[in-house]
């Protein structure tokens, strides 16, 4: 199940950027900007609320594991930011992410901005302002999803603070969230969201079960709790990757009228994902056929998986490569996608793990 998604707003509040965009993309990061600067101005170090005894013991100790599992990663070789160190305390906004996508092929609307490139969403501080965009993007006749974001992220830009809804997370969930984003903060690929985030996907989902491991062992609950959801994880993960091919098939049969495909996807999409997920060896079915049928289905949420899940075997044969040493496969992982214009083809050329599209592209 999707359960950690962000916002990535990098550099897009400096003023200085504006200077290189036409149009109305300069309403927005003006509008990014100001809600941008209100979160950071809402930041309280956490140190200074723990002496006004603000806090009650369940937000302290999510304070206390947050604190640790920023220890560990240093550890283990992370690099350490200033990241999670204050708390955005009466911030009470929520995050919205919008996807587009063509609704007969996997190509996602995509925006550009200077220093962070090309983005396959954009995130906004206001649902009014997620729902404007929803409804310009349908009308040019795409997919769209919109969800909420979880955490928060400006790349490195400005010391990101814990949000309040964060306080409220399990001990695995805080875990991956703040060692996806010390991943980031070691290695950082410019010009890919997709293989950054699925990189850091998958360092933050390794590095949170050996936190846990380390720091409770081998028979804690919350350990035995991460590994059964982590199994479902990955189980659901693969019907969602065959959902994505078996309409990728179906989008590029020449045989088939846009009639015929549209008819398809939306069997493959309702029909048809229920009966895997069914069908699938989960621990707990009934939770993603929940999750399945809460928003519906279409080639935009699909995006948008694919963005934070691609390629994890072939970063898994990595690390084997690597004898599990984490350090050691994110310092290949960089040298291997150094100066490389796909760094997924780059790693999966390394690792022998081509797929048919790169051998047909060749």
């Amino acid at each position: 199940m999707q359960r950690r998604t962000k916002q990535v707003l990098g550099a897009l509040g400096f003023c200085a950027a504006l200077c290189f965009i036409p149009g109305c993309k300069v309403g927005y990061l003006i509008s990014s900007g100001y809600y941008q600067a209100e979160l950071l101005h809402s930041r309280e170090p956490v140190q200074e609320l723990r002496e006004q005894e603000l806090l009650n013991a369940a937000e302290l100790q999510r304070l206390d594991l947050i604190a640790d599992v920023k220890a560990y990663g240093a550890e283990i070789g992370l690099s350490a930011t200033d990241n999670y160190e204050t708390l955005a305390w009466k911030w009470e906004r929520t995050i919205w992410n919008v996807t587009g996508c063509e609704p007969l092929a996997f190509t996602p609307k995509t925006w550009w901005f200077p220093i962070v490139g090309r983005f396959p969403y954009l995130g906004y501080f206001r649902e009014k302002d997620a729902r404007k965009l929803e409804g310009q993007l349908l009308e040019e006749g795409l997919d769209v999803y919109v969800r909420t974001a979880g955490a928060y992220s400006t790349l490195g830009w400005f010391k990101d603070p814990i949000l309040p809804d964060m306080l409220t997370w399990d001990d695995y969930r805080l875990a991956d969230t703040v060692l996806h984003e010390l991943a980031h903060a070691t290695l950082w690929v410019p010009g890919s969201v997709q293989f950054n985030e699925s990189y850091a996907n998958f360092v933050g989902e390794v590095a949170a079960m050996r936190y846990l491991q380390a720091r409770r062992g081998h028979h804690d609950p919350a350990l035995l709790a991460a590994i059964q959801r982590k199994q479902d994880r990955s189980v659901f993960r693969d019907v969602l990757h065959e959902t994505y091919a078996d309409l990728d098939a179906v989008y590029m049969d020449p045989a088939l009228s846009d009639e015929a495909k549209l008819a398809r996807k939306a069997e493959i999409l309702s029909t048809g994902l229920v009966e895997q997920v069914q069908a699938a060896p989960l621990n707990n079915h009934e939770a993603y056929l929940t999750y399945i049928q809460k928003d519906p289905w279409n080639n935009a949420r699909l995006v948008q998986f694919k963005t934070y899940n691609t390629d994890e075997q072939v970063f898994a044969a990595l690390l084997a490569e690597q004898d599990g040493d984490l350090l050691a496969f994110i310092e290949r992982v960089g040298e291997l996608t150094a100066d490389a214009d796909d760094p997924a083809l780059a790693l999966r050329q390394a690792t022998g793990m081509l797929r048919e599209e790169d051998l047909l592209a060749e």
